[in-house]
């Protein structure tokens, strides 16, 4: 008698679940590469949004504008970009970086406020003085109104060439980019290449402030900071004898190297603070001059930062 059993040959009903199995893996396959493509693409592009990455976008127009502010007298060199940012990669930035000499400063503003480049462009100026000094301006012009035209000139929010002029009798020597702070406050930026020993270079700047924020045209009510690495502090000009004087015993009688008082940079339990760099010897009589002096930093409370 046969023991052999029959073989069995397992199809299920309708005959079709390893062809349906089959599909299901390969639509499954086919999902997780679109998923995982799609994380791996979308962090790329966040990843190009978080660097500001520039994706190039040149343009005729904008070189030949290039070219035109490049063959303007006194003009030194330019630099270009116009680009692209993700996600959109849409409305392109037009940027233009000018060094010239201060006599070549209002051809390159009639040439920025006459162009037919139709486009915002983003200007930035490295302005070079008789007296050597350097005055960094930044400023973006807007699209031109449709009827009247206006609207190319680079905004500063400040009147640009009597600021460099002033800038040039105070500051001979030093770089210095003004710019509007908080819209109305002028704030004037001492760029350094290298750190510097001691503020008393920067003192031009708090002694002449009055001179500078008329020259700007802004209003002399508002006040004005002074910000480098070593020295940062915000004043109204009627107050500018009274720092002066101050930081000048600070920095020539104890031994001060940095001085911080912004108003607000520095913070303890909710409250502005000063904060010094000096040696530790002098740290009472620093104290001393400081709450004597009758401006508004004498009752702020001061913190010794270390050498």
């Amino acid at each position: 008698m046969s023991t052999t059993l029959p073989s069995q040959q397992g199809t299920a009903p309708g005959g079709d679940r390893p062809r349906a199995t089959v599909r299901r893996r390969v639509w499954l396959t086919v999902l997780v590469v679109a998923i995982v493509g799609a994380v791996i693409g979308g962090s790329v592009v966040f990843a190009w949004m978080v660097d500001e990455t520039h994706f190039d976008r040149p343009s005729q127009e904008f070189d030949q504008f290039a070219a035109e502010v490049e063959s303007l007298p006194g003009v030194q060199s330019v630099e270009k970009e116009r680009w692209v940012e993700a996600p959109t990669f849409s409305n392109p930035t037009s940027w233009m970086f000018v060094t010239v000499d201060r006599s070549g400063l209002p051809a390159v503003f009639d040439a920025a406020c006459a162009t037919d480049y139709p486009d915002p462009v983003s200007w930035s100026f490295r302005v070079q003085t008789p007296a050597s000094a350097e005055v960094m301006l930044h400023a973006t012009s807007a699209v031109p109104d449709a009827v009247s035209g206006d609207g190319r000139c680079p905004d500063f929010g400040f009147d640009a060439a009597p600021l460099v002029d002033e800038l040039d009798r105070v500051a001979p020597g030093l770089t210095i980019q003004p710019i509007m702070w908080d819209v109305d406050k002028l704030a004037l930026v001492a760029i350094e290449d290298e750190l510097p020993n001691g503020f008393t270079h920067l003192l031009p700047l708090v002694e002449h402030a009055d001179r500078l924020v008329a020259a700007a045209g802004v209003d002399p009510n508002e006040e004005v900071e002074i910000n480098s690495a070593n020295l940062g502090l915000v004043f109204e000009p009627r107050e500018r004898g009274a720092y002066l004087a101050l930081l000048a015993e600070l920095a020539e009688d104890l031994g001060v190297t940095s001085f911080y008082a912004d108003g607000g940079g520095a913070m303890a339990d909710g409250k502005a603070i000063v904060q010094v760099v000096a040696p530790p010897s002098q740290h009472a009589a620093i104290e001393d001059a400081i709450q004597s002096s009758g401006l508004a930093v004498a009752d702020y409370p001061i913190r010794f930062l270390e050498q």
